[in-house]
């Protein structure tokens, strides 16, 4: 019983340490506008739409237009699986660029950038490479992402997996219990009905 427990305490310590592709980060799975599209007006807002519900904790979303300059847009708002931001009513003609990080579901910062078109004429998008980061919490998007898998557990998931280990200890013990306490000692020099006395 004692190797039972120690192979299922293995078990579930890669269970947890172990990454999985249903702890997958969220994704960007819609944007409006979308990337590279090109429009009659200035759009009244940016949103996108995530595979997840991203965390409502450093959200970041920068409009730039074709100078690298920060339209000017409210603070992002966080609906569920959506986040967006308002523009302001005047917007030339011309490229712009829409830089946005959010913290996924899975507790791990992900960000990403598109562009899209105001009118037929007007400069083009901003090169972003060339922008400088969002915010400090930008550059640290590659070290988040090399953190252990267990910081994208779910909490939930540990528990459970807690649960199930402590509860599996407790069924050892209550058994080796059991096992002693059936034991009867037999007073000394008294033969067992299966044993044979040899002189």
């Amino acid at each position: 019983m004692r190797v039972a427990a120690t192979v299922l305490c293995a078990a579930v310590t890669a269970l947890v340490l172990s990454p999985t592709p249903a702890l997958a980060h969220d994704a960007l799975i819609a944007s409006s506008p979308e990337d590279e599209q090109t429009l009659d007006s200035a759009p009244e807002e940016v949103r996108l739409t995530f595979s997840g519900r991203p965390m409502d904790v450093s959200t970041a979303v920068l409009v730039l237009d074709s100078e690298s300059e920060a339209v000017a847009t409210t603070e992002p708002l966080v609906e569920e699986h959506d986040v967006s931001v308002e523009l302001p009513p005047e917007m030339a003609d011309g490229g712009y660029a829409v830089r946005w990080r959010v913290v996924s579901s899975d507790g791990h910062p992900i960000s990403g950038s598109f562009t899209f078109q105001v009118g037929e004429g007007g400069p083009p998008p901003p090169d972003l490479e060339a922008a400088p980061p969002m915010s400090p919490e930008e550059e640290d998007d590659t070290d988040a992402a090399a953190a252990p898998a267990t910081a994208g557990l779910p909490r939930e998931a540990v528990l459970s997996l807690v649960g199930a280990l402590i509860g599996l200890l407790f069924y050892t013990a209550y058994l080796r219990f059991r096992n002693a306490a059936g034991r009867v000692p037999r007073p000394a020099g008294q033969i067992a009905p299966n044993e044979t006395e040899t002189r």
